[in-house]
């Protein structure tokens, strides 16, 4: 199975506050190879655990839900990496504390 926009997102994410598989799963309280088959998009992650995402790495659900959407059709694929890179640069803006 191909990781989906969700899977990649939770691992940019918990890249980006770096965050280890086994730390972040301790909070999410969860298996570290659970999240590990979550980011490799061999398990989807249940909105019960989004919402534990979303606590632990202080990210609002709808930043989080955003890569959930299923996106229709087949966008060139310029245009939908495009699309989805701005999206992403504009979640990753908005964890930056004002002071850096």
């Amino acid at each position: 199975m191909k990781p989906t926009l969700i899977n990649e997102g939770l691992k940019i994410l918990r890249l980006y506050w770096g965050r280890s598989q086994s730390d972040l799963a301790k909070d999410l309280g969860i298996s570290q190879s659970y999240l590990s088959e979550i980011e490799a998009g061999r398990k989807e992650a249940t909105l019960d655990l989004l919402r534990r995402y979303s606590d632990s790495l202080h990210v609002p659900m709808s930043q989080l839900l955003f890569f959930v959407e299923e996106m229709e059709g087949a966008p060139k694929a310029t245009r939908g990496r495009v699309f989805v890179a701005g999206k992403v640069l504009d979640m990753l803006k908005t964890l930056i504390p004002d002071d850096a």
